[in-house]
């Protein structure tokens, strides 16, 4: 009986040590094969990558197609989003988008290509829509607030970017803040003059702060407005006051389209330039077209040649020739068109 039990024992023992054996052989199979195909979905994922970085677009699609269901953190998702939309596929680009930004860590990115996408496609209130589905904390990013900007004015909503800009967005916006500041000023102070009136829109800038009526950007916008709704002698008073300190790049232009019969302030202001730097052309010439609107030809004629001595600006040049054939001088205004011509298509 004890020689039985033995027996029993050890064909018991070696039972189990064969059936360890078979289940690891197959687990081990198992973990080789799963390891093999996580090897072969990071060679898609990767060669898929570089595709499209070469612009390959097709080959990209194909491959990273092909690991859309594993765990590449979403990556792999804004790429295959990235090629679909390269091609002109919206709508698989937007799914992929939407897929992505499921994905923690991931929904930052993908909302933000979507709102791009939407509004590279003119899109600006879907665009909007995307932007408002962020958290607080996204959207006080500078990288969402150019985003943001982009879609308030694909939107047409020039009014709140306006006041947006106005109130902390500068800092954001960095070296876009002037191109989007100019415009949205642009265009919402030329619907508040052309559905309200003029006077509204004087009214509207000295309800603004200071700070933001002494911004250039803003103050050029103004100021074009004013011109374009013929109120010149509001537009010198601006200009002439925003510049005291001395001429500003963007606003010294502006000079030249006022056009009124008196501009005794513009033309002091620019000689009291003149007399500090007296050969710069630039300054001349604002003064001669000033005094050319105000019909003062002596002083524009006067200023012309001291602006043709320093540089030849075709601008200068055509206009001079407009004075000699007002003065019925023929011979000398045909051969100054000539030569502003000949200079302006150099």
């Amino acid at each position: 009986l004890g020689i039985m039990v033995f027996v029993s024992v050890i064909g018991f023992l070696i039972l189990e040590w064969t059936l360890k054996r078979i289940v690891g052989a197959v687990t081990g199979s198992h973990n080789w094969l799963g390891g093999w195909g996580e090897r072969r979905r990071q060679r898609l994922y990767i060669t898929g990558m570089q595709a499209l970085a070469e612009g390959d677009l097709i080959t990209a699609q194909k491959l990273l197609t092909k690991t859309i269901k594993a765990d590449f953190d979403g990556v792999n998702l804004l790429a295959l989003a990235d090629v679909e939309a390269k091609q002109g596929h919206a709508e698989k680009a937007l799914q992929y988008w939407e897929q992505a930004s499921a994905i923690k860590g991931c929904e930052l990115a993908a909302k933000l290509n979507m709102a791009r996408f939407e509004i590279n496609q003119k899109n600006g209130e879907k665009a909007l829509t995307v932007i408002n589905s962020l958290s607080i904390q996204q959207k006080q990013k500078p990288n969402v607030i150019v985003v943001w900007a982009g879609a308030l004015a694909a939107a047409g909503d020039w009014h709140t970017l306006r006041e947006r800009l106005e109130n902390g967005w500068k800092k954001s916006l960095g070296t876009h803040y002037e191109y989007w500041a100019e415009l949205a000023s642009r265009e919402d102070f030329a619907a508040i003059a052309n559905k309200e009136g003029a006077n509204e829109l004087i009214q509207e800038w000295q309800k603004l702060p200071r700070g933001v009526k002494k911004d250039i950007p803003h103050q050029k916008a103004y100021i074009e407005q004013l011109i374009d709704q013929g109120m010149h002698q509001e537009a010198e008073k601006v200009l002439v006051t925003a510049q005291k300190s001395g001429p500003q790049t963007a606003l010294l232009p502006l000079f030249k389209s006022l056009q009124l019969p008196k501009p005794n302030d513009s033309i002091k202001l620019l000689e009291k330039w003149i007399k500090k730097d007296n050969q710069n052309a630039v300054l001349y010439s604002t003064l001669a077209h000033v005094a050319y609107h105000a019909g003062n030809q002596i002083l524009a004629e006067k200023a012309l040649n001291q602006a043709l001595e320093i540089a030849n600006h075709p601008e200068d040049i055509l206009l001079l020739a407009e004075i000699k054939s007002q003065q019925a001088n023929s011979e000398e205004a045909l051969a100054l068109y000539k030569k502003g011509v000949s200079t302006s298509s150099l």
